[in-house]
């Protein structure tokens, strides 16, 4: 094997500022507060183009459509979902609707997709994913004209608007609009995932469905140049003023998720699963379990980082326990009653 090139060192004034914000994560999180603020600018322009869920960007095709099935797959086996018909959301969607193509040629018969921004995407890029889709799975709805990332029969676009206020929007109209409501990676972006899923329960038929997976970490705001939980350091001004406008993780915890589970169960509203897919240090759980199935030993290995790092935390996890907090993942699956 060669032996690596050194890496050359740039002194130039951005370098040094790069160098400074990965040593120092409070001068780093003071830099994402004045990003955040730009993007309050920007989105009040209208200027709601973003980086952010461009998945498929540079990827090839049968990489993306491997992706596409997985997810949808996902779906399929931890929402327990037999029979798909009706009319479904997909929140968060990304650049790229083929997700809710398979959700179509499964049964659904209408998909709104719906986003805070639009995500950068190449359109001959989006066709052909979805000319592979369609050959792959045999969808008969679709042609090869019909490949077009904006006109995909029975697919509508819902950018610009959060999922809070469009499932809020929906609420207050008394429609209980979706047989299915689902999202990957996209919960732990809005300003209040919890009163988006209240807004969603209302929006449920009888007998409807959510599934929801949610990453806890902080997607590569501190790491992996510091430990996995220092992004729950900062006092929580400080982190709303970090993530609020720009969609950075929110920092709402399995504990905040399993509190709503249990008050809408209580009232009867929904029957909520949930599934850990990940641990604090240890990566994905697959298959995805219930918190009571989880290995003993890596849940204990999970526990010990987090009590390792606790004494840094923000006072509003002083009292969470760490069982919770060793949770950086998960799938919320509900449903709604029948009657």
């Amino acid at each position: 094997m060669a032996r690596p090139l050194p890496a050359t060192r740039s002194t130039g004034p951005k370098a040094r500022i790069k160098s400074l914000l990965g040593s120092w994560p409070t001068v780093k999180a003071l830099a994402y507060a004045v990003d955040d603020a730009g993007w309050g600018v920007r989105e009040r322009f209208g200027r709601i183009q973003s980086q952010s869920g461009s998945t498929h960007q540079g990827l090839p095709t049968a990489q993306s459509v491997g992706y596409v099935e997985e997810v949808f797959n996902d779906y399929r086996t931890y929402g327990a979902l037999d029979r798909l018909y009706g009319s479904a959301a997909e929140v968060g969607p990304g650049d790229n609707a083929g997700v809710a193509l398979l959700l179509r040629a499964a049964g659904c018969d209408t998909v709104d997709l719906v986003d805070r921004f639009r995500s950068r995407r190449t359109l001959h890029q989006q066709q052909r994913i979805y000319r592979e889709l369609v050959a792959r799975h045999g969808i008969q709805h679709i042609g090869p004209d019909d490949c077009d990332d904006e006109h995909l029969p029975g697919i509508s676009w819902n950018v610009g608007f959060s999922a809070e206020a469009y499932f809020a929007r929906r609420a207050d109209e008394q429609r209980a609009a979706y047989d299915l409501i689902v999202s990957r990676a996209t919960l732990e972006h809005l300003y209040d995932p919890l009163g988006a899923l209240r807004s969603m329960t209302s929006c449920l038929q009888p007998g409807g469905r959510m599934v929801h997976k949610i990453d806890f970490r902080d997607h590569g705001m501190f790491t992996p140049a510091h430990p996995e939980l220092t992004f729950l350091r900062f006092p929580a001004p400080l982190h709303q003023r970090m993530t609020q406008r720009s969609g950075r993780p929110n920092r709402v915890l399995l504990h905040r998720y399993r509190r709503l589970a249990e008050e809408l169960q209580s009232t009867g509203e929904l029957e909520v699963t949930i599934l850990v897919t990940s641990l604090v240090g240890e990566g994905e759980i697959v298959p995805h379990v219930p918190f009571t199935e989880l290995p003993p030993h890596l849940l204990r290995q999970a526990v010990a980082r987090v009590d390792a790092e606790r004494h840094s935390f923000a006072p509003e996890f002083a009292h969470v326990a760490s069982a919770d907090l060793a949770i950086s993942g998960i799938f919320w699956v509900a449903g709604r009653p029948a009657s």
